[in-house]
């Protein structure tokens, strides 16, 4: 069981501080040491009950109540501990007898022993209730058994999203939208919650959309923020505007100008998903012009009002989402679990007859039953069990029919082993439809204290949750490009499951949400996460304050204008300042003095510097400042931080060398564009055994390049490299760096040649390069890379067509090939490439290039057999109309070929 839990409080972390203060480090504290032995005895006999009763689905009222009870004390206790060991070190600093001097001085001042006693006579009284109550009985029940890694996911997701029962709907909407008229067309697609809406907008969008000059796709949400849903549009249609957008910070009416005038005369497709009330659509409508040149767009919503005002003009039509039928619902659910349509042992098909009957057809129902399912024996007992606990079947009454799916979600949830639980309760704090940075949510559960391990390190645990929550389809992972500087892996929650999780963590008091909702507080917040503010949260910032000595975790996002003074936060594991606040120098001149901090992110243009008390926060494991790009150097305290594990700074700090002698624990470091002593800091370089991730991104001078490559290739554990191309040049030039363990290679700017070096990295699973030349002779030393998984090539000239064969890239998921030639020719694959391709994105500068290759040929999409997801993108900067219609078919004769076109997600989109 980790420290600390959603429904466990911090119980797990307050016994064992309790035992570290029976150590021989503290014998000195003889006036409380029998009282501490008492707490940690009866905390310790109390923890099976706490455990067990966290992992109960359902508690009568005193069960719950005692559980509640207990888990704030434990909270209670571990700040009472927390500010006890604080004090108790400072005292500890003395010689022997003047400390003991400086205890009893501590004792009385902070009146400790009182606090003591009062939390033994709350032990006391909650044992005594436990044994009147006969509480015990629930601690039979054992603890839930974990689950392993299923293979099939990634063969089931292309399932799920194309071929069960999503041909008909969508040929429905492509005749509507091919309909010949040059008015704006819209269809609304209206249904419940999770019956695929959003799959089948996107499955008409990936139909139809590369016939239009412009489309883009966003989110709406519950709480839409009209400025950020206008940046979506803009970056999906002109990523030169979307960045001069991010640099100039336009507003909202400067965005909406500029999508008008980019859209005008234009013939855009827009697909505009989960839209809730009919003011949000009319001020989305309003944005788009209908310039009578044939536009469409699509939204989807629950609430049948919506869908009815969108279709307002005689040639909208409105698409009514039905549950899946018998067939369809069992089709899916056995492809999800034994990955055929007709494999279901003849002992499971009548009670797999009554699960289907209680999930109502609805998609996402069957698929986390099935997946849910696929962890289990396949025997008739535990799927018998599973129905009976399923209780009555999806009611369609509600707009949503919120109740059912609750309840189906539910399952999943309480299959989960408890620290599971907590991980995924931990993802409410996020706004809806955020991409969330995966790194950023195993680092926050580490800093919380969700994630405990007896071998291995932390990380490879917090490594393993995250997949572990993956792989029961609670988390979804997504390659995306938010911010526009690059692809990378995100991940996200459903609607449905956010929506659960969010009223589980109010039942728990986990983490209170403040967005555009008026959501009540407790009297006690342990995690806050602002979404929003106004006038009506100017009550909810007063109860935030009066609570700061309880509060553990912070989180400001989004359009968050306003946060309570940041002071006397004693408890405060996690401060991520990220929205459109922006402290300055003040605000954060006593963030030195919340000592229990794990986590701090500071992205601010108004902070100039750090206080020198940062130094003080000797528990600190991650800061990143990497948005203050005006903080030009760290104070000299921050060597002090030596339990500092990630350090991230901007490409404009320049870092101290020597600091770097003192931080022996840094696992991750970036950006060192900048060192005021390069020497120094070479020498140091070697010394940092731990470290496994590191970016620096200067280009050095060439006096140092041969010592930064011994240094680095004597660091047994690095595992990811990100640095400037010219070094990249060096240090891979000839095979004597081997770099035994790096994982993940990027070189920043592009090289003049690919490095023959390269070809000695057997363990590289992530590469991202640009190169200058690139030939068939260099395809073929990437193709040797045993291991690569992930490749982003960015080539500017290559002499002839690449020849990708079947004798190399076995393992390759995820491919993106950027020609930025304008006189080149394209790349070809042949039978056997890339077996285990599943993400394909190819952009050419030119869109003459891919048909340069043989028509007949065509380019071999056909060879890649276990492709899903294809993106094809084309400058237009040169192009005629006609060259554009050509590219068109060949790009969809090229399609044609492929075995699994039906399920294909294919994009194909222009830029300038």
């Amino acid at each position: 069981m980790a420290g600390v839990g959603a429904g466990t409080g911090a119980l797990g972390s307050v016994i064992v501080k309790l035992a570290t203060l029976l150590g021989k480090e503290y014998t000195m504290l003889k006036r409380v040491r029998k009282d501490i032995a008492f707490l940690e005895r009866e905390l310790r006999r109390m923890q099976n009950l706490v455990n067990a009763l966290a992992d109960m689905e359902v508690l009568d009222k005193v069960a719950k109540d005692w559980k509640g009870n207990m888990r704030d004390l434990s909270y209670d206790m571990e700040e009472c501990i927390d500010r006890f060991m604080i004090r108790l070190g400072d005292a500890k600093l003395s010689f022997p007898k003047k400390a003991a001097r400086r205890l009893k001085k501590l004792f009385a001042r902070h009146d400790i022993g009182t606090q003591i006693k009062e939390l033994k006579d709350r032990v006391k009284e909650e044992e005594e209730r436990r044994l009147r109550l006969n509480l015990d009985k629930y601690a039979a029940i054992g603890p839930t058994r974990p689950v392993e890694i299923d293979p099939r996911l990634a063969a089931f997701h292309g399932v799920a999203k194309g071929l069960v029962a999503i041909d008909g709907p969508r040929d429905q909407l492509v005749s509507w939208l091919t309909e010949e008229s040059v008015e704006l067309k819209v269809v609304a697609i209206v249904g419940g919650g999770g019956l695929g809406k959003t799959t089948l907008a996107m499955e008409t969008s990936r139909k139809i959309g590369e016939h239009f000059q412009h489309r883009a796709s966003v989110f709406v949400s519950r709480t839409p923020d009209l400025e950020k849903l206008l940046k979506d549009v803009l970056s999906q249609i002109d990523k030169d505007k979307f960045r001069e957008c991010q640099s100039e910070r336009w507003d909202e009416k400067q965005l909406i100008r500029e999508i008008q005038l980019l859209l005008t005369g234009k013939r855009y497709f827009l697909v505009i998903d989960d839209v809730w009330n009919e003011q949000d659509w009319r001020s989305l409508k309003a944005v788009f012009p209908d310039n009578c040149n044939g536009s469409r767009i699509i939204i989807t919503t629950r609430i049948a009002n919506v869908a009815k005002s969108s279709c307002s003009n005689s040639g909208d039509h409105l698409y009514q989402m039905l549950p899946l039928n018998n067939v369809d619902s069992r089709r899916l659910f056995l492809r999800r679990i034994f990955h055929s349509d007709n494999s279901c042992p003849p002992q499971l098909q009548e009670v797999s007859t009554r699960i289907l009957r209680k999930c109502g057809g609805l998609p996402l129902a069957i698929v986390t039953i099935a997946s849910l399912l696929a962890n289990k024996p396949q025997n008739l007992d535990e799927w018998e069990r599973l129905q009976g606990s399923i209780g009555t079947g999806i009611s369609y009454e509600s707009d949503d029919g919120g109740n059912g799916m609750r309840h189906i979600l539910l399952l999943s949830y309480w299959d989960l082993p408890h620290h599971l639980k907590t991980c995924l309760l931990y993802l409410c704090i996020y706004p809806e439809d955020k991409y969330i940075p995966c790194e950023e949510l195993k680092r926050k559960w580490l800093a919380e204290g969700f994630i405990a391990t007896k071998r291995g390190n932390l990380y490879q645990e917090a490594e393993s949750c995250f997949n572990e929550l993956v792989n029961r389809s609670l988390i979804q992972l997504v390659y995306a490009d938010p911010q526009g500087y690059g692809f990378d892996q995100y991940c996200r929650v459903h609607d449905m499951v956010l929506d659960l999780i969010i009223s589980l963590s109010d039942e728990e008091n986990f983490a209170t949400i403040l967005n555009a909702e008026c959501n009540s507080l407790p009297s006690k917040i342990h995690r806050i996460s602002l979404q929003s503010s106004g006038n009506e949260h100017k009550g909810a910032i007063q109860s935030i304050t009066r609570s700061k000595l309880h509060v553990r975790s912070l989180n400001v996002f989004g359009e968050s204008k306003q946060i309570p003074p940041l002071e006397d936060f004693q408890s405060l594991r996690v401060l991520d300042i990220c929205g459109e606040w922006e402290p300055e120098n003040e605000h954060i001149r006593n963030i030195g003095s919340f000592y229990q901090m794990r986590y701090l992110r500071i992205k601010s243009r108004r902070t100039t510097e750090l206080h020198e008390d940062i130094g003080k926060l000797q528990n600190l494991e991650t800061l990143d400042l990497r948005g203050s790009i005006k903080i030009r150097e760290l104070p000299s305290t921050t060597a002090r931080l030596q339990n500092l594990v990630r350090l991230f700074v901007s490409c404009s700090c320049v870092l101290s060398a020597d600091m770097f002698g003192s931080m022996r624990a840094l696992e991750e470091v970036a950006d060192i564009h900048q060192i005021d002593n390069p020497e120094k800091f070479v020498e140091e370089l070697g010394h940092l055994t731990k470290l496994r991730k590191i970016t620096m991104t200067g280009s050095w001078t060439e006096c140092y390049r041969e010592r930064l490559r011994s240094s680095l290739n004597a660091i047994g554990s690095l595992q990811h490299l990100h640095t400037h191309a010219v070094i990249g040049e060096y240090m891979f030039r000839d095979p004597c760096c081997t770099f035994p363990h790096l994982q993940n290679l990027k070189l920043e700017y592009p090289m003049m040649r690919f490095p023959k070096g390269m070809a000695f990295l057997t363990n590289i699973l992530k590469l991202d390069i640009e190169v200058y030349l690139f030939d068939d002779k260099d395809l073929r030393i990437l193709m040797g890379m045993p291991s690569l998984a992930n490749l982003q090539l960015i080539v500017s000239r290559s002499g002839g067509v690449l020849t990708v064969s079947g004798n190399g890239f076995k393992l390759l998921e995820v491919f993106h090939y950027t020609n930025q030639a304008y006189e080149t020719t394209g790349i070809k694959f042949e039978a056997g490439a890339m077996p285990a391709l599943r993400w394909l994105y190819l952009y050419w500068k030119n869109c003459g290039v891919p048909l340069r290759n043989n028509e007949n040929t065509g380019m071999g999409f056909e060879h890649l057999s276990n492709l899903a997801d294809l993106h094809v993108e084309i400058s237009i900067s040169r192009a005629t109309l006609d060259e554009l219609e050509t590219v068109d078919c060949f790009v969809e004769k090229a399609i044609a070929l492929h075995p699994n076109r039906h399920n294909l997600q294919l994009r194909l989109s222009y830029s300038s």
